[in-house]
């Protein structure tokens, strides 16, 4: 696995870097501020990104939350604030682990896997809500391009939808794009 490190302090990194090259990952340690986290991640392209801050400002949160948004991948902090705001920020941004109080070695594997199960775990989550959106939206424009073919075609709500389930078979697309030519036709 290829994982970015970013740490300003290059001593800091130092056994978090062994340790993850001990299990047989590909390190890159990089230094905040030059490059935002979202440049790097575009370049650099890791599987697993490592943050170690004192603690996570606004402009860093943003920069996760744009990556998060983009370049989805998991996010670990280690950071020396405790606030319970901040972790709910650095959360809400993308960070699939915050972790308090620096790392020892020995937990490196435990906290890879449950940062990224956790990524896995909200990334299936996001779909599924993507998905229900779509299908939601799709019905709403399926339901209101019904209710025009009904008034124009005076047919009932059965013979509408037959009407456009048939003309989305017949050019093979799908319904809610007949729907949507329906609505731009007659709406």
């Amino acid at each position: 696995m290829n994982i970015l490190i970013i740490d300003q302090v290059a001593k800091r990194a130092e056994p978090l870097e062994q340790a993850l090259r001990d299990l047989g990952h590909e390190v890159l340690v990089r230094p905040p501020g030059k490059y935002a986290i979202y440049k790097m991640v575009e370049s650099f392209q890791p599987d697993v990104v490592i943050v170690d801050a004192d603690s996570p400002d606004r402009d860093t949160l943003e920069d996760v939350s744009m990556t998060s948004d983009r370049l989805p991948r998991p996010i670990i902090f280690f950071a020396n604030d405790e606030d319970d705001d901040v972790i709910r920020q650095s959360i809400q941004a993308g960070v699939s682990a915050y972790i308090v109080d620096g790392l020892q070695p020995s937990r490196v594997k435990t906290l890879l896997n449950v940062a990224i199960s956790r990524f896995e775990e909200h990334q299936r989550l996001k779909g599924e809500l993507k998905k229900t959106r779509d299908e939601l939206a799709d019905r709403k424009i399926i339901d209101k391009a019904k209710g025009l073919l009904m008034k124009h075609k005076q047919c009932d709500e059965d013979a509408a939808f037959s009407a456009m389930r048939k003309m989305a078979m017949n050019k093979n697309v799908r319904l809610s794009e007949i729907a949507q030519d329906v609505i731009d036709l007659f709406g």
